[in-house]
């Protein structure tokens, strides 16, 4: 019924299954989008997600209703949306194409460049992913 965008920091969301089991969907930076399902449905969604913080947050959150408002005032607004939506499921096939057509060395690879790339902070030493994965 809401939306959220992050302003700063990073934030991990994930879903937990009737088996108790914690599936991470996704690994959220600065200026993504999430809870946007009601909005574009127009429904309440029986998804459920957790949003945990992996570093300190600054969000920004507004009734999904006022956020299709401003759609509707503005095609600015919509196309932004738009665009994060569009890095959300470029996000999805990266990590699909990453768990699924490697072995175990060459996915963990793969997903550290994606981590470099979506937030890594270089420094003297290289790059550092200030994130606690397990």
């Amino acid at each position: 019924e809401r939306v959220y965008l992050i302003r700063r920091g990073a934030v991990r969301l994930s879903r937990v299954y009737e088996s108790g089991e914690e599936i991470t969907v996704a690994l959220l930076r600065e200026n993504s989008l999430f809870g946007v399902l009601s909005l574009l449905t127009g429904h309440r969604s029986d998804r459920f997600y957790h949003a945990v913080a992996f570093t300190r947050v600054e969000m920004v959150t507004a009734p999904a209703a006022s956020v299709r408002a401003a759609i509707e005032a503005d095609t600015g607004v919509g196309l932004r949306l738009l665009q994060g939506l569009s890095s959300r499921i470029l996000q999805t096939e990266t990590m699909i194409e990453t768990l699924t057509h490697r072995d175990m060395s060459s996915r963990l690879v793969s997903f550290l460049l994606v981590l470099c790339r979506d937030f890594g902070v270089p420094d003297d030493l290289g790059i550092t992913i200030d994130l606690r994965l397990s």
